[in-house]
Formats: structure tokens, C-alpha cells, sequence
């Protein structure tokens, strides 16, 4: 009976523990008309305005680049390069123009489109210690149900963010791929940037866009 104590700390930490995290591309699209691309230089844009999410593009945009370069390729990061006002007050001429001159060959562009919490209330429940046939004696009996373990009920809040990433062909000027990418409850902002850069990788060379 000794071994009840850590039995019990056992469950309870575990259901506390166990939650809902996860990264998962919702949709993904590519140019029909490619049927594969080899860019040599990808420049990473972070469209993600204003003081609250600065450190969000500038995650996003340097785990993305990072990435990219451990997969073969060369790729910077927009805010490194060109500041954190990147392109503003510039032309749609005047960016490609720019870019074309800099080098790069594609653009790739991550964009938060949403962010929603949704509560919901986990039961409780009540685990049995192991034995055998606890109805043949009656302390048996006893035991099995004196030494059961009960957790409570608890409320938790699941944070979704949904992120879409753009790859444009900076030559054509023109949309080559796009996915969205849904992530439940990452432990920090780098950890979020982690679970998108390699989802949304592993997406394009499925595509066969890198």
C-alpha cells in the first residue's frame, strides 16, 4: 500500500498535463503550371504590424529563414535586410524592382490572419488502484474502493492560431504557392514560429516548390 501515494501523484499530474497541442496544415495550393521550382535565394517576409507583434515577425521571419537554410537553400530574413519597415511607402514596381536587384528569386510571406480562445471544461474522474478479484474478500473490497484516486473537474482555454505563408516567384511576379496553417496551444512565441516554419516547409517540398 506504500506505493499509493506516488500512484496518485502519478494520475494527477498526468491529467493536468495531458493537453490539446498541435500544427496542422488546413489547406495548400500550388501553380498547376509548375511542376517544380529550384529558388536559390528566398527572401522571408514577416507581415505582422505593430508594437505587440513585432517579436512575433521577427520570430517567424528568422526561425522561417534559418530553416530554409538548414534545407540547402540561401534565405534572409526582411527585417535583417531591410529594417523592420521593410518595403513601406514603396510601389509594387518599386519592390520588385528592388528585390530583382538584391538578388532573390522568391519571396515568401507570413502572415497571422487570426487568433481565437475557446474554453472547455474537462471532467473528472476516478482511477482504480490494480488488483485482482477484489470481490472474493472483503478487505480487498475494502481496499479497492478506500484507496481510489479522484480528479476534479477543471475549465481550460485553448489558444488556435491560424497563419498563412505566400510563395511568390519574384521573376514572374506571380503567386506560386499558398497554405494555412493552424496551431493549438504552442508553449511560447518561438515555439509557435518552430511548429509553422516546419510544417509550412515540409508542405512546399511536398509541393515541390523548394
Amino acid at each position: 500500500m506504500r506505493l499509493l501515494p506516488f500512484f496518485a501523484l502519478y494520475v494527477i499530474i498526468l491529467t493536468t498535463h495531458t493537453g490539446c497541442t498541435s500544427t496542422k496544415i488546413n489547406t495548400a495550393w500550388k501553380d498547376p503550371s509548375i511542376e517544380s521550382a529550384t529558388y536559390k535565394n528566398i527572401i522571408v517576409v514577416g507581415l505582422m504590424e505593430g508594437k505587440k507583434r513585432k517579436s512575433l515577425r521577427l520570430s517567424f521571419e528568422e526561425h522561417i529563414a534559418e530553416d530554409l537554410r538548414t534545407a540547402g537553400l540561401k534565405a534572409s530574413a526582411s527585417s535583417d535586410i531591410y529594417g523592420l519597415k521593410s518595403f513601406e511607402g514603396q510601389s509594387e514596381d518599386e519592390i520588385i524592382r528592388r528585390l530583382n536587384k538584391d538578388g532573390y528569386d522568391a519571396a515568401l510571406t507570413i502572415t497571422l490572419l487570426d487568433v481565437t480562445k475557446e474554453q472547455s471544461y474537462v471532467r473528472g474522474h476516478v482511477d482504480y488502484w490494480p488488483g485482482g478479484i477484489y470481490y472474493s474478500r472483503f478487505g480487498r473490497y475494502y481496499s479497492y474502493w478506500y484507496n481510489r484516486v479522484y480528479t476534479p473537474g477543471y475549465y481550460i482555454t485553448n489558444t488556435t492560431y491560424l497563419v498563412e505563408g505566400n510563395l511568390f516567384d519574384i521573376q514572374k511576379d506571380r503567386l506560386i504557392y499558398t497554405s494555412q496553417t493552424e496551431s493549438i496551444d504552442p508553449a511560447s512565441i518561438d515555439n509557435l514560429a518552430h511548429r509553422i516554419s516546419r510544417s509550412l516547409i515540409r508542405s512546399m517540398q511536398e509541393k515541390k516548390v523548394l
